[in-house]
């Protein structure tokens, strides 16, 4: 019997198990594909989504109009225009005219050069310097900055894939220079979160009101193509801006020309430093503020600080014989004297440690509390003035809106110095009393003018009459508080007295007006300069009312350091005069319609060789 030997054990797999391990070694593959098609089609789906759009999406900020600036007739003296910014994205331009590397059109060229070709005559930028700009692999490049609406269209027009625009706004004054300083101006010096450059303001109202007039700018989020273009129909997200608010200004732009034109003409031909010309109504409604020098808003190369301050408000000066009037009215309300009250007026008088001297040498004079006024002296103020104890002439001061600023809140605003009683140095008991030791702005100078045409009462002096929405709606502004100075019958007298001033025993015969009666006075203070630290030349002015008898307007001329001639009088009264006759007929105000004042100036002995006195350019220079 035989037996079969036995079979060698198989050292390969079977078939059927390679094949098993394949197929779990498939599965397993397709598993984890599978899964993280699920993954992908299901958990991440929406994430995946989210981020492609994001890559796709562009932001575009939509600015607000800025609020417009206008005068009291609604005439324009600041707004913004549209303005658009050329934006290129070079990696899209690298294929202009080209597809699948071949050139589509003969007649243009490829690439930025071919781009640049188009571009360069419609936008002024010569072909090298704009091949040179489209030229990169990056996505953003500014083109061109602020071109107008009409030449945008133009270079739209040509349809050069990867060229797109930005909305920008410029503002423009319709006005330049005559309200520069006092409207003020705007820089392009900020980045907004956005990565936008933004107007800055810089100076006068654009700064001050800066909250009401830039509105808030809004956002447009959309899809776009990879040249740059929104995509049609895909998603948009549009959050819209809101415009700022305008202000309506007391000033009335063709006073505010005039008297802007006449003080730059004064501050040339005297070679004064600077020069300021306020005009206001007897309320205080400012109808101009002009200062030279000023500033062209189309060119702000070499911009000094200076030349930003609107110096009607930002100027403290010493006011000098103008402020006579301030204790001329403390002393005719506390009726310690009457515009007949008589003084013996000596060459000099001491006072202190100073001996006191008039602008020019005299014997004694036989003057009236009137006379003194009309010829500016200095002595004769003391004698008025050291009647009332310095507190009463202090608390007169601050009630005619010495020594605080006002409601005006203007940037750069000085409220002057008015130091208490009990602080003064020296002399000063005495100085003050004609202007000398104490400072203000013009605005609080022609103030006091103003509440003597208002028959005592002064009024916060205003600058902005209302404010409307972007949808036009009005606001009117309150009108300023009011506070009663001196009575009216002080204010009458005060007025008859300072017709005196500019008739021909005054010192300001230069400042007439035919027609109307004037009362005024002049000033030729000695000037502080800050930069020396002591004295040095003059501040000139003159400050009027008119017509004396039924006050409208009041008109504040000051000149800062004139060289050619410094007298209060003959600098300034001539400016004034071709300020307020142009006023007085801008704003149709009647002729004068009582006769003058007579008020007697002397007292004593012949009164017509008594009235004999200086006139015209000297009389009023104060601190002597």
């Amino acid at each position: 019997m035989s037996r079969r030997r036995p079979q060698p054990a198989d050292q390969n797999p079977r078939p059927d198990m390679r094949m098993r391990v394949y197929t779990l070694g498939v599965l397993g593959g397709l598993t984890v594909l599978g899964g993280r098609l699920v993954q992908l089609q299901g958990a991440d789906a929406n994430a995946l989504a989210d981020r492609a759009l994001e890559q796709r999406t562009s932001e575009t900020t939509l600015y607000a109009k800025r609020g417009d600036i206008l005068d009291d007739e609604g005439v324009v003296l600041a707004t913004s225009v549209e303005r658009r910014d050329v934006i290129a994205d070079p990696r899209t331009i690298s294929g202009f005219n080209l597809r699948n590397g071949k050139q589509l059109e003969e007649r243009y060229g490829t690439g930025p050069a071919g781009a640049a070709a188009l571009l360069a005559p419609v936008l002024g930028i010569d072909e090298e310097t704009l091949t040179a700009k489209l030229t990169g692999t990056n996505r953003y490049a500014k083109v061109a900055v602020g071109i107008t609406p009409e030449l945008w269209q133009q270079v739209s027009d040509l349809g050069i894939a990867g060229i797109t625009s930005v909305r920008q706004t410029q503002r423009i004054y319709p006005t330049g220079a005559a309200s520069s300083t006092l409207v003020g101006i705007l820089g392009t010096a900020e980045t907004d979160a956005h990565g936008n450059t933004v107007d800055k303001p810089l100076s006068g109202l654009e700064s001050a009101d800066q909250h009401l007039l830039q509105g808030r700018n809004g956002l447009m989020r959309y899809e776009r193509s990879l040249g740059g273009q929104e995509i049609p129909l895909g998603n948009r997200e549009t959050t819209e801006p809101v415009d700022g608010t305008s202000l309506h200004l007391t000033i009335d732009s063709d006073l505010q020309w005039k008297a802007q034109s006449a003080i730059a003409a004064k501050v040339a031909e005297t070679g004064a430093r600077s020069g300021t010309v306020v005009i206001m109504d007897k309320e205080q409604r400012l109808l101009a503020l002009a200062s030279a020098p000023s500033i062209d808003p189309t060119n702000l190369a070499h911009l000094t600080n200076a030349q930003l301050q609107n110096t009607a408000l930002t100027e403290s000066f010493e006011p000098g014989s103008t402020a006579k009037v301030v204790t001329m009215a403390a002393a005719l309300e506390e009726g310690v004297d009457t515009a007949a009250s008589r003084f013996t007026v000596p060459g000099e008088l001491k006072r202190s440690d100073k001996t006191f001297h008039d602008s020019h040498e005299h014997g004694d004079e036989r003057l009236t509390l009137a006379g003194v006024l009309a010829q500016s002296s200095n002595i004769g103020t003391i004698l008025a003035g050291e009647k009332m104890t310095a507190e009463v002439l202090y608390r007169y001061q601050r009630a005619f809106g010495f020594g605080s600023r006002t409601t005006l809140e203007f940037p750069g605003e000085t409220g002057g110095i008015v130091a208490k009683p009990e602080d003064y140095s020296g002399t000063q008991r005495y100085t003050v009393m004609f202007g000398q030791g104490l400072s203000v702005n013009a605005v609080q100078a022609a103030s006091v003018f103003a509440t003597i045409a208002n028959d005592g009462v002064r009024t916060e002096p205003t600058l902005i009459a209302g404010t409307s929405d972007p949808q036009g709606n009005y606001t009117a502004e309150p009108a300023g508080e009011t506070t009663r100075v001196v009575s009216a019958a002080t204010a009458k007298t005060l007025r008859d007295m300072m017709q005196a001033v500019v008739g021909e025993s005054g010192t300001a015969a230069d400042a007439a007006i035919p027609g109307y009666l004037v009362a005024g006075k002049t000033g030729t203070a000695n000037r502080y300069d800050s930069d020396l630290g002591r004295y040095s030349g003059y501040t000139a002015s003159f400050i009027g009312l008119a017509p004396a008898d039924e006050p409208e307007l009041v008109v504040a001329v000051i000149l800062q350091d004139p060289k050619t001639n410094y007298y209060g009088g003959s600098a300034a009264g001539p400016v004034f005069k071709d300020v307020m006759t142009y006023a007085l007929a801008r704003r149709g105000v009647a002729p004068s319609s009582q006769p003058p004042a007579d008020l007697p100036l002397t007292w004593g002995g012949d009164a017509e060789a008594e009235q004999e006195i200086t006139t015209g350019a000297v009389g009023d220079t104060a601190g002597q």
